[in-house]
Parts: C-alpha cells; structure tokens; sequence
C-alpha cells in the first residue's frame, strides 16, 4: 500500500508554480497542484466510462 503522500521531485513551468501560488495566497500550492492532478486522473476515467456508454448505445441503435 502506498503511503498518503510521498516526496517526489518534479520540474514544472514556472507559469504553472505562479498560478498555483496565486491562487492559494502563496501557502498550500502543493496541494493544490495535487488537487489538480487527481482530478485530471478522473476527468480520464469518466472520460472513459463516457466513451464505453456511447458506444454501447449506438451498437443497440
């Protein structure tokens, strides 16, 4: 099982630092890019659910 968090090492674009320090008033950026990130992960698997549906609804049409 993996821990809750777990320290990484990453280069992200300055611009990508700034708007996220910005829009957590400087403290808790971090969290907030994790916050991002996990919801990019589910937007991919709605997403995929999305398409599945679609697609098992035109082949009864």
């Amino acid at each position: 099982m993996l821990p809750n968090k777990q320290r990484v090492n990453i280069f992200l674009d300055g611009a990508v630092v700034e708007h996220f320090k910005a829009r957590a008033g400087g403290r808790g950026y971090q969290t907030l890019i994790n916050e991002a990130l996990k919801q990019a992960i589910l937007a991919e698997d709605l997403e995929a659910v999305v398409r599945k549906t679609i697609r098992e609804e035109l082949r009864r049409s």
